[in-house]
């Protein structure tokens, strides 16, 4: 029997985890709903993330809270140049070749970590004094606390870029009309850079967070990728705000329904909310919101 305090906890440990997802997943969602391109290798990328967090970390003590800032950059610039080399040839060939690229590379990046990093699950630490928060009859880690905060910075950054920036207008406007946004002078090709850039930039943020609450592998990018996809189908593709909103719901219901059948199927929960959003709401809860509105 579940108490209530045990419950109460872990919905609220849910909504603290569901932040960093909702990060994951807004990279993925920006990427499909602006370049109709699903990117498999994204799950990868916030492997990459988590990794320049925790071997960061283990070698200077930095917070993964600051090489975050790093992963940000340096998945940014990778984000740039997968658009210039490679995708930029395919994106517009339909959604087959940049599929296949992208699973390419996913499969590239795992086996380069599986070299270089071993499969060892290694993870960081917050890397800065804090204790346990009561809040109420609950009591919250820092680490998530503090993550979850960043969390929703992030993403409340992205939508107000997106929403008052003359390039946040640009992009909104190629998500909703590729054709129109270049009759009216908007350089669609720098769009999709910017675009691929930002959403591997979130990719490396979330791994950056992650790696403060969980351990990894180079194996860890397919269950990621999972639960952004599960994040994009509760909130709608291109949704900032119904992003935030999906990733809340996952983190509840996952960590809701570990108390009932075990941490062993938590990713199980993923994919039963994946097909199950699918089956009665494909559009998400929030449906396509027009270029991240």
């Amino acid at each position: 029997m579940v108490s209530p305090e045990l419950a109460f906890e872990s919905i609220l440990n849910g909504l603290l985890i569901g932040g960093i997802y909702a990060v994951a997943a807004l990279g993925l969602s920006l990427v499909f709903g602006i370049m109709d391109v699903v990117n498999l290798a994204h799950g990868h990328m916030l492997m990459v993330g988590a990794y320049v967090g925790i071997l960061l970390f283990a070698a200077t003590g930095i917070t993964p809270l600051l090489g975050m800032l790093l992963a940000v950059a340096l998945l940014f610039g990778f984000g740039v140049f997968l658009q210039r080399v490679l995708l930029e040839r395919v994106v517009d060939k339909g959604m087959e070749q940049p599929i296949i690229v992208l699973f390419g590379l996913a499969l590239v990046l795992e086996s380069v970590g599986r070299i270089v990093l071993g499969s060892e699950p290694q993870r960081a630490s917050i890397g800065i004094p804090g204790s346990s928060i009561p809040v109420g009859p609950a009591v919250l880690s820092f680490p998530r606390v503090v993550t979850f905060v960043v969390s929703v910075a992030l993403i409340v950054a992205v939508w107000a870029f997106l929403k008052y920036t003359t390039t946040g207008l640009a992009i909104r406007a190629t998500a909703q009309n590729t054709d129109a946004a270049q009759y009216m002078g908007i350089d669609t090709g720098k769009i999709y850079i910017i675009t691929l850039g930002l959403g591997t930039a979130l990719a490396g943020a979330a791994g950056a967070l992650l790696s403060i609450l969980f351990p990894f592998t180079p194996y860890a990018g397919w269950s990621y990728l999972l639960k952004a996809f599960a994040v994009v189908v509760l909130g709608g593709v291109g949704s900032v705000i119904g992003t935030l909103v999906g990733g809340l719901l996952l983190g509840v219901s996952e960590n809701v329904g570990v108390l009932f059948i075990g941490g062993g199927y938590r990713d199980l929960i993923s994919y039963s909310i994946f097909l199950l959003v699918l089956l009665v709401r494909p559009q998400g809860l929030f449906g396509s919101s027009g270029g991240g509105e």
